[in-house]
């Protein structure tokens, strides 16, 4: 019968945190979350409110006129900022 001994260098070593390590972890951590941040809404203009309520007037203005006629007179009052 044969022995063999071996020996777990891995366990036997002390490991040290690198230098700056702790740093450079949370400069890349700042960096990755500004990535990931989406961009703050932009505000709508009067004209861009007014763009999208005309828009949704045309598309219901063979099924419902009464209600588009409405749609499109708001989006004018809108747009005069009154």
């Amino acid at each position: 019968m044969t022995t063999v001994t071996t020996r777990d260098y891995v366990l036997s070593q002390s490991f040290r945190q690198p230098r700056g390590g702790r740093v450079a972890a949370e400069l890349f951590s700042r960096f990755f979350r500004w990535l990931t941040t989406p961009a703050a809404p932009r505000a709508k203009t009067r004209g861009e409110e007014a763009a999208y309520v005309r828009e949704l007037a045309y598309r219901i203005q063979n099924t419902d006129p009464g209600f588009a006629a409405d749609l499109f007179a708001a989006a004018s009052r809108h747009e005069g900022g009154e």
